[in-house]
């Protein structure tokens, strides 16, 4: 599964970013405005607006573009130079200040600086002993009553089921997968799960508020958001969103009926 390295090879080498800015993986919300309003916002509205936030892996600034007018200090960090000199372009470096990392710590960052570390689409490639040196980087970052929303793999609550789609041969595999009749992996992490990053959040002494599992791809609930921070322990909720698909799709299908032609 992908290591720090083969992410960084693919995401500033080899993937084509000339065409979009990542906008394509909106898609099936009917582009990122769309999925900004009816997805990312409403899980993190009760954190903005806020001081300073902590993007992590922006890639070339999809969220980006949304969160800068609700903060008073934004703060990028990716592995990719490409995405870092594209987002520097882009915002300008009076508006957000852009770190080039190595994909585990966030050493630039001051302690207890951060009010909200936020990281969409993009975490879902880190496995767990790098997902885990993050967790303890947003303790050390974050502020006493700091938030964060991560999302990563989910999955590792799944080894056997994608263990044995692996074993299948590449072509068998990609017609079953193109079919509909196996899950994608969607080059998640098989090392992270929910129950992983709650217990390795903790481990840091930060909160998990709530944890929502989400297909992504498929049948099968691969990926997590998950809503941490510093302050008073609590309960967990868990909530296993299996109509999430279905919610971008009714989201796409009205957005079209009411465009402007």
């Amino acid at each position: 599964m992908p290591t720090v390295e083969e992410n960084y090879a693919f995401w500033n080498d080899r993937f084509d970013w000339s065409n979009h800015r990542g906008d394509v993986w909106s898609r099936e919300w009917g582009g990122p405005t769309n999925q900004w309003y009816w997805c990312v916002y409403p899980r993190i509205r009760r954190q903005l607006p806020t001081g300073t936030i902590l993007e992590i892996g922006p890639g070339q600034g999809r969220w980006t573009h949304f969160l800068l007018p609700y903060c008073e200090r934004l703060v990028l960090v990716d592995i990719s130079h490409r995405c870092i000199e594209v987002c520097r372009d882009r915002f300008g470096k009076a508006a957000v200040e852009c770190h080039v990392g190595d994909g585990r710590t966030l050493s630039f960052q001051e302690d207890e600086s951060v009010d909200f570390v936020f990281s969409f689409e993009s975490l879902v490639h880190t496995e767990i002993l790098d997902l885990t040196s993050y967790l303890k980087e947003v303790a050390r970052v974050l502020k006493p009553k700091g938030r964060a929303f991560l999302h990563h793999s989910n999955l590792g609550h799944y080894p056997r089921y994608y263990g044995l789609v692996n074993g299948i041969p590449g072509s068998l595999r990609t017609t079953l997968q193109g079919r509909g009749v196996l899950d994608f992996d969607g080059w998640r992490a098989l090392s992270v799960s929910a129950e992983k990053v709650r217990r390795g959040a903790e481990q840091e002494q930060l909160t998990v508020h709530s944890q929502e599992l989400v297909p992504w791809g498929g049948k099968r609930l691969i990926d997590c958001f998950t809503s941490l921070g510093k302050g008073t322990a609590a309960e967990t909720k868990v909530y296993e969103n299996h109509e999430f698909a279905e919610r971008a799709r009714e989201v796409k299908t009205i957005s079209d009926a009411y465009e402007i032609r």
